[in-house]
């Protein structure tokens, strides 16, 4: 439990260290946010385990003609959970019109993460393999830090990474005409 604590400090000292230290890089370069990378291709595909322990692949949700959002969180990471209910109201607004959400829990404990979805009322799918920050999804999408996301078009293109919630509402506007 301490390990999970000092992570999810360290990450929430590293996010709010990044207004302060953004653009400059050790060369005055532009800093590059490591999933920025990912943004242009397609997802891949991952086999993890939803909350009732049923093996599914990301395959499943994404590239079918929704626009989806991978929210990659835990139940212990208190940043997560503080932007949650955002998310949740962004998902009521948006789920009817062709928005998704796939969570990707880094959590290692099945019952805390089980309870934290309960008790948050995320009633989107969630996915895990409970093996927190060793997980094949931290590797695959270059996870430097939770709460993170990508945004996934319809054809299963990511097309932004790390969108600020307060922001998601305006770019799903945009991409379903609404």
């Amino acid at each position: 439990m301490k390990k999970k604590v000092l992570l999810c400090v360290m990450a929430l000292m590293w996010v709010l260290a990044c207004p302060a230290m953004a653009g400059t890089g050790a060369n005055g370069e532009d800093d590059e946010d490591p999933m920025q990378v990912l943004v242009g291709k397609q997802y891949t595909d991952l086999q993890l385990k939803d909350l009732n322990g049923q093996s599914h692949r990301l395959s499943e949700y994404l590239g079918k003609g929704k626009w989806v959002l991978i929210d990659f969180w835990a139940s212990w990471c208190g940043p997560c959970r503080a932007e949650l209910p955002e998310l949740v109201k962004v998902y009521r607004a948006y789920h009817a019109d062709g928005f998704e959400v796939v969570g990707i829990s880094l959590d290692d404990d099945a019952q805390a993460w089980q309870k934290a979805v309960k008790k948050m009322n995320l009633s989107w799918n969630h996915l895990s393999d409970l093996k927190g920050w060793d997980s094949k999804a931290v590797e695959v999408y270059k996870v430097f830090g939770i709460p993170t996301n990508l945004l996934v078009n319809p054809q299963g293109k990511i097309v932004v990474s790390n969108i600020d919630l307060d922001d998601l509402p305006e770019k799903l506007d945009e991409v379903l005409g609404k």
